[in-house]
């Protein structure tokens, strides 16, 4: 594989682990709230976006650390790898 695409699988995956609980939750709390509006059907369009906005500040503050650590690791593999990279054959 070369080495390039080992740098996007990395990054990648790291965005994915990262980002990916953020948004499945996101996800729960829209449906959530699709399907209490509909029920009751109401049409206001901030009470979604107020519970999605809390859920974000809300996870943010307490999982937010987490997140960057994987981020700061994927940064510090990168830097630490830094001269191999350059003497490496890119292809």
């Amino acid at each position: 594989m070369p080495f390039y695409i080992s740098l996007l699988q990395s990054a990648l995956s790291t965005c994915i682990g990262a980002i990916a609980p953020l948004i499945l939750i996101l996800l729960v709390i829209g449906i959530a709230t699709a399907v209490f509006q509909s029920a009751f059907q109401i049409e206001d369009a901030t009470f979604a976006l107020l519970l999605k906005n809390l859920a974000t500040i809300l996870l943010i503050l307490f999982a937010g650390a987490a997140m960057l650590a994987q981020f700061e690791v994927l940064a510090a593999s990168w830097i630490s790898h830094a001269p191999l990279s350059i003497a490496r054959s890119w292809h």
